[in-house]
């Protein structure tokens, strides 16, 4: 597997994840705190997430060089 591969699938593991977080936080009986903790998840996931998306731009750039 190529490192271009590994941070695509890192890129869909983490794409998941915020979707999964953001569907969490829709359910009425989340408590405050996990709701806190869900949105600080989501902000985590989505910085790793643009840190990602530029690699990942680095790496293609690369590749059609």
């Amino acid at each position: 597997m190529t490192e271009l591969e590994k941070v695509e699938r890192e890129i869909a593991t983490l794409e998941e994840s915020v979707r999964s977080s953001k569907r969490a936080l829709e359910d009425p009986d989340l408590s405050a705190e996990g709701a806190r903790q869900k949105r600080a998840s989501i902000e985590l996931y989505q910085r790793h997430l643009g840190d990602l998306l530029m690699k990942r731009d680095d790496l293609q750039s690369l590749t059609a060089d």
